[in-house]
This record gives C-alpha cells, sequence and structure tokens, in this order.
C-alpha cells in the first residue's frame, strides 16, 4: 500500500475542510471545528466509531473492510477522492468527497484520517 509518513498532519492542516481520524479500531479520535460546523457532530462523536457518519447500508461493508485492512495492510480507497454520502448528527445526508490516508506510528499502529468536501448544501463547493 502507498503511505506516507506525516499524510495524517498534513489533513489536519487542511483548516477550509472538514477533518476526522479514527484510530487502529475505527473509532474516532479527533475531528476539527470545520466538521463540527458543517456535519453538527459534536465531542460525544469521541471514542464512537466512524461508521457513525455512514450511511447504515455501508456500515456493515465498512467494518468488513477495516477487518480485511487490518490483515492484509492493503487497500483500495485510501489517497484517492472518493464520492460519498455523510450522515450529518441530525440524520441529514451530504454527499461529500472524502480523502482518506493511512499511516502507521510504531507505537500507536493504523491511523485513518479524512477530509470531508460537501458537495451540497450550504457549504458545498
Amino acid at each position: 500500500m502507498d503511505w506516507t509518513p506525516g499524510a495524517v498532519a498534513a489533513l489536519r492542516e487542511r483548516h477550509d475542510l472538514p477533518f476526522i481520524r479514527a484510530d487502529s479500531n475505527g473509532l474516532v479520535v479527533e475531528f476539527n471545528h470545520r466538521f463540527k460546523v458543517i456535519y453538527g457532530w459534536d465531542d460525544a462523536l469521541i471514542g464512537q466509531t466512524i461508521g457513525l457518519i455512514l450511511p447504515q447500508q455501508f456500515r456493515e461493508l465498512h467494518h468488513a473492510g477495516f477487518a480485511r485492512f487490518k490483515l492484509t495492510e492493503t487497500s483500495e480507497v485510501v489517497n484517492h477522492p472518493l464520492e460519498l454520502a455523510t450522515i450529518c448528527a441530525n440524520g441529514s445526508v451530504i454527499k461529500s468527497e472524502h480523502f482518506i490516508v493511512a499511516e502507521k506510528d510504531d507505537q500507536d499502529g493504523w491511523s485513518f484520517a479524512a477530509t470531508l468536501r460537501p458537495l451540497e448544501g450550504p457549504y458545498g463547493c
């Protein structure tokens, strides 16, 4: 798999785009203010599965892909834009372009981060 040390930090610094990061277990460990404003999630999302921001019909596929990644350390969804639906805290859905990166840390294992560019609604670009 093609991954670059520092990729998570590079996405984190994109203050113009919503940013979210999950740990190797798929639990949300951080997100930025822009994510909070656009998608409405608050700090209660920290420690929850990243699957909460995915439509119900994709959650099982996402969890299976996560499990497969843990075994193979390969992925076809990282390092290129993906058009996906994103669930807001209020249950509404916004079509967004996700750019996902993966980075391995010697202490904490894999970390997954993404910027989400809303493609519709008041924040659509």
